[in-house]
């Protein structure tokens, strides 16, 4: 059963582009047998088959080129629930994205977003799991990174600019709406959604940085995000795994507690979920450690540090066992993105 959900926040968004043409919208959302007034409450979460639904229904009432950037141009931080608060407090675009990668789940928990950098380009990607890849709009892509790009235009108003876009979708018949959007160029049919940009402009310090009202919003997202993943055991541990990974490796015993289980029935739920707290962990640090290797700034020691080892050695070891070479070995053989190729 297809189960993610996305938040109130993307139906406020269609609802506003809908009334912007000069649509009523509330029509629309009855077609897709949403409420208006339940699904545009940003405390309220909607399953993604349902806005999906709500997406394409909406875009084929507008008939206009671009739907979906005009939805993204509709969501505001204030829209993105605390986690808009959270980037327009950060000191620099890098910390945004870290924290858009950290907490992107509340956007919605239909895929993942990820980032790596080279020594030319900072690369953020947003990838659907692929159980939804036949559900997902063009449409919403398109909306997700307008509103990301609008974001960092707002944050840096004299300085931002793209150097390429990727969108997973055939390119529209009409172009000039996605070039007046992203001023750069764009492909389309990539394998995800993209945003490609230089690594010294999203390290240029913010006006709007305020560390403490960036470290309230955290925590609100910390917990929103503890919220919407209560009944799923695993996004549970791999949530509270991430968090305790820099302070070493965690433990089921010390994971149970902070879920208010026993570690008894921590182990019985995961095993009926066709798991286990270590194959969990290993598979966390494996994924992390392929992202981090991605970014020539992070040294081995930092990575192992973050990955929870108490020795680089026992970094290296798993590494080798995961992927059959050494991190410094692969990190020589593979020391920027495939990106790189497509975009020289």
């Amino acid at each position: 059963m297809l189960s993610a959900t996305t938040f109130g926040g993307w139906a406020a968004a269609i609802a506003m582009a809908l009334e912007h043409l000069g649509i009523p919208p509330e029509p629309v959302f009855t077609r897709s047998h949403l409420s208006m007034k339940h699904a545009v409450d940003p405390a309220t979460r909607t399953s993604v088959v349902n806005m999906s639904r709500l997406m394409r229904l909406a875009s084929d009432e507008a008939d206009i080129p671009g739907f979906g950037l005009l939805v993204g141009s509709f969501m505001r931080p204030t829209s993105w629930h605390a986690l808009g608060f959270s980037i327009w407090a950060s000191c620099n675009l890098q910390q945004g994205f870290d924290r858009l990668v950290r907490y992107g789940r509340i956007f919605t928990t239909c895929g993942r977003m990820h980032y790596q950098e080279d020594d030319e380009r900072f690369y953020f990607h947003a990838t659907c799991y692929p159980e939804y890849a036949s559900i997902l709009q063009p449409e919403e892509y398109d909306a997700l990174l307008a509103s990301i790009t609008l974001t960092c235009r707002h944050l840096q108003p004299n300085n931002f600019e793209l150097q390429h876009v990727e969108l997973p979708h055939a390119a529209p018949a009409d172009l000039q709406c996605f070039e007046r959007m992203f001023k750069c160029p764009i492909t389309f049919n990539a394998q995800q959604a993209s945003l490609i940009m230089s690594p010294h402009l999203i390290k240029l310090p913010l006006l709007t940085s305020n560390p403490e009202l960036a470290r309230s919003n955290d925590h609100i997202c910390e917990e929103y995000l503890a919220r919407i993943d209560k009944e799923d055991v695993i996004a549970q541990v791999r949530y509270r795994m991430i968090e305790e990974l820099p302070q070493g490796e965690p433990h089921i015993d010390q994971i149970a507690n902070i879920l208010h289980l026993s570690t008894r029935s921590l182990q019985r739920k995961l095993s009926e979920k066709g798991t286990n707290f270590k194959h969990i962990l290993d598979g966390i640090r494996h994924e992390l450690a392929l992202e981090y290797l991605k970014q020539p700034h992070l040294s081995i020691s930092e990575i192992s540090y973050r990955l929870g080892f108490s020795h680089i050695s026992n970094f290296s070891r798993a590494f080798k066992r995961w992927t059959g070479a050494g991190p410094t070995e692969y990190r020589e053989k593979t020391p920027h993105s495939s990106h790189q190729s497509h975009h020289p």
